[in-house]
């Protein structure tokens, strides 16, 4: 069955869309960032909570968008998608966002940490 979902490793997302298809909504939820395979199906490849979702153009701006279209294989291939929680406190939230990563085996590169030399 999992095999006919339009998402391969996440059954949270169902309607991946690209950033000129996204629409904020003024809920709390987790947003998921995925690629498309070869297969057309969708993979996920990062998650994050928040207290309102975000835009196209804070998405595009947000600090992980490099890694994701890295992890995606281009910026056209970047795709969002939204579990929206509006009961959910931001603990909740984060449950889910470690629950999503551990089923779901995502982990983006580590930013690299900098150390003033001097």
């Amino acid at each position: 069955m999992l095999h006919t979902m339009p998402v391969l490793n996440c059954m949270h997302f169902l309607m991946p869309v690209g950033l000129d298809s996204w629409t904020s909504y003024d809920v709390p939820g987790v947003v998921g960032v995925l690629r498309k395979r070869e297969s057309g199906q969708y993979e996920l490849v990062d998650a994050f909570d928040c207290d309102a979702i975000p835009g196209a153009r804070d998405l595009a701006q947000h600090e992980n968008f490099a890694q994701w279209v890295n992890a995606a294989g281009g910026t056209s291939d970047v795709r969002f998608d939204v579990f929206l929680m509006p009961k959910a406190d931001v603990t909740q939230r984060h449950d889910v966002v470690t629950l999503i990563q551990r089923s779901c085996g995502f982990r983006l590169d580590p930013k690299p940490a900098y150390v003033n030399a001097a």
